[in-house]
């Protein structure tokens, strides 16, 4: 694959695909819902304090970790770091078949996620949470270096047992190179989340806008106690479809998840990763 492929598929795109398999599985989907502060932080007021690191296989055999300490009793927290790379890029400058050499792509991030006490800023908070996350990361391809910062925040409403909306904006922010600036793209969305407790399932529905595009998200989970399969896809006309799946297994306080996804450009190859949670 060519030099400037690998810019791509590392540099702002890292911003948005996911690198832990909770996410992964659902094709991201789960705004609504409270399945990871990544999707949309105001999940946090809903997510058990845990230890957790993921080893993915990325798009293009792009591999990386991301490790996250979730923490906190009042107001949950979350801080994580996490890495993706490659080694072995071909360096073409023309079209002959032998390359030039080889050279590395890497990308750095690290994030802080936090909760927010509603409570202390409105008088009526019941069943609103908010939270926000904030990026800083750094890559490299080459003689090429990027570095940045995006904010993220995301709005729940639970409007009883079974129901709950979710708001989410995300990459209000900017990335520097030394040839200049690039606006991120932002990246709004609307969930729904519904626990159809007669089938033994979650449903979640996104609706989102970025990069001029409408992406729409359809995901369903089982809810059983130790086991549960998921299968989520992601649709925008004329640009993009997937379709993805895992597993999620829990004893004590422990969990497994396995999450991968299908997509139409079959050269990309196939994302996948594999997370490991402990539970406080």
């Amino acid at each position: 694959m060519m030099l400037f492929s690998f810019g791509w598929s590392i540099g702002l795109q890292a911003l948005v695909i996911p690198q832990k398999a909770t996410v992964i599985a659902t094709s991201g989907a789960g705004i609504g819902g409270y399945i990871d502060g990544s999707i949309n932080p105001a999940a946090l007021s809903y997510i058990k304090p845990h230890l957790g690191v993921s080893d993915n296989l990325w798009y293009a055999d792009i591999s990386g970790i991301k490790s996250n300490w979730s923490f906190g009793k009042n107001i949950h927290r979350v801080f994580s770091i996490e890495s993706i790379g490659l080694d072995d890029i071909e360096h073409h400058i023309t079209n002959e078949v032998d390359p030039l050499g080889y050279v590395e792509a890497k990308w750095i991030a690290v994030d802080f996620s936090s909760a927010v006490d509603l409570n202390k800023l409105i008088n009526d908070a019941k069943g609103f949470s908010l939270g926000y996350n904030i990026k800083l990361n750094y890559s490299k391809l080459h003689t090429e270096r990027y570095w940045g910062y995006s904010i993220d925040i995301g709005l729940q409403k639970r409007i009883n047992d079974k129901l709950s909306l979710g708001f989410v904006t995300k990459n209000f922010g900017r990335e520097y190179s030394l040839s200049g600036i690039d606006q991120i793209e932002n990246y709004l969305g609307l969930g729904v989340a519904y626990k159809a407790a007669s089938i033994r399932n979650n449903i979640y529905f996104d609706w989102i806008y970025s990069d001029n595009r409408n992406i729409f998200k359809f995901a369903l989970k089982t809810d059983f106690k130790y086991v549960n399969l998921v299968l989520g896809t992601s649709y925008s006309k004329d640009s993009y479809k997937d379709f993805s799946y895992g597993f999620n297994f829990e004893l004590r306080n422990w969990a497994i998840t396995f999450g991968s996804i299908l997509h139409s450009n079959s050269e990309l190859g196939t994302p996948k990763s594999v997370e490991l949670k402990k539970y406080f």
